[in-house]
Parts: C-alpha cells; structure tokens; sequence
C-alpha cells in the first residue's frame, strides 16, 4: 500500500491559523448584531416613556436591521454546511431570469433599501434551464455584497440573458472596486480585504457560498473590476 506523503512542517501552525481566524471571524459576526439589538431594546424598555415616539422607532428599526444581519449570518453558516457535507441537491426546471432576479431582490428584505438596483436584458434570450432557488440564493448574496461595499450611494446594476448557449448574469457597481490581486482571494471562507469588513457582520462567507452553488450548478462566478470604476461580478451557468 502507497504511504500518504507526510504534511508540510508548517502544517500545525497553519490549521491553527486558520482555525484562529474562523473563531474571530464568528465570533465577531453573531457578538456584534446581537449587542446592538440588546442595546436597543434594553434602552427602549427602560425609558420606554420618556422616549420620543421618533427615538422609539430609531431604537426598533436599529434592533430590527441588526436582527435582519444576525439571520443573514446564520443562514450562511448553515448554507457552508450544507455544501460542504453534499447535502445540496439541484432542482433543474425553465424560469425566467428576470422573475428570478426581482425574487432575489424581494428576498434582501430592507437591504435592498440600501441603493439602487437596476435591471438590464442583455443577450439573445431570458428564459434557462436551472434551479432558481440556489441560483436566486447565489444572486442574492451577490446583491447584498455589492450594497455592502459600495459606499453611501449605491448603484447596482444586473445586466441578465442569454450569451451563446450560456445564461449569464452581470453585477456591476459604483464602489470602490476589489484590491489588485485579489479577485480569487474574495471566494475564500472568512476572507477580510479591509478594516471596513470588520464592522460588516456576514462578510467572508457569502462569496465562498456563491462559488460552492455556481459549482454545483456546473456555472461559475468570476470577480474582476470595471475599467470605468467598481466591481464586476459575473455569473455562467448553462442555459
């Protein structure tokens, strides 16, 4: 019987490290949505009436978004579970990408009060032969990506269609872009570019997962940045 070769020397330490950085990640990410729901209501139940009826609902709109991010996060947990244990089954059936895009959209809940979102046809087609829950599921986490990175105002926009025989959709934005050299980086589980993803709860999971379903999904996602400016996703997929 052939011998496993034997782990690199650094092999400890590098689990270690990665262990230690998916702990901080975690933790951070469920600590800090929650202490701002608990700080909200605490506040809200103790001076209930001396609050102003406008403070009143600042204090339940701040408790309600954070709750909203703590969901989001734990529904990615689970989502990473799920793909990595295989427990993922594709439901391939004809939809409308456009039906599929306003569902995602839907689904981002007050999110996608965050900025503007802008659908584009594009392409010989709209109609594809795949399952529109994960890919609805892998859009959604690119909208709330791309809302969460692209600064005070937000300009999102979804170019969608038929390429060839390839469906594709297009996310492009207004913000700052993705760091030289890192475009393959950002798929990685727990992956940070910069201190604005520290205060950013769910960050380094959602494009892992992205990646995990347009596997699944024998499509791919690219990241690459725009010449005019912004980040460019791009989702292939068979049509």
């Amino acid at each position: 019987m052939k011998k496993k070769p034997p782990p690199p020397e650094n092999f400890d330490e590098t689990r270690e490290q990665i262990h230690r950085q998916m702990l901080s990640a975690v933790s951070h990410d469920l600590k800090t949505p929650l202490a701002t729901i608990i700080g909200s209501l605490e506040i809200y139940s103790r001076m209930d009436e001396k609050l102003s009826r406008e403070k009143q609902r600042s204090l339940v709109i701040s408790a309600l978004s954070e709750a909203y991010r703590l969901d989001n996060f734990i529904s990615n947990i689970l989502d990473m579970a799920k793909l990595e244990s295989g427990m993922v089954q594709v439901n391939n059936e004809k939809c409308d990408l456009k039906s599929l895009l306003e569902d995602a959209i839907t689904r981002l809940g007050p999110r996608r009060e965050r900025g503007e979102l802008r659908l584009q046809r594009i392409g010989s087609g709209s109609t594809v032969n795949t399952d529109p829950m994960l890919m609805g599921r892998a859009v959604q986490l690119l909208l709330e990506n791309a809302l969460r990175h692209t600064g005070k105002h937000p300009v999102v926009v979804v170019d969608y269609g038929i390429e060839g025989s390839k469906g594709v959709i297009r996310i492009r934005d207004n913000g700052p872009g993705i760091p030289r050299g890192q475009e393959k980086n950002i798929f990685s589980k727990y992956t940070r570019l910069g201190d604005s993803d520290t205060r950013n709860a769910g960050t380094g999971l959602g494009l892992a997962i992205c990646q995990g379903i347009m596997r699944i999904l024998s499509g791919e996602v690219k990241a690459e940045n725009d010449t005019a400016g912004g980040a460019v996703f791009l989702l292939v997929f068979p049509a």
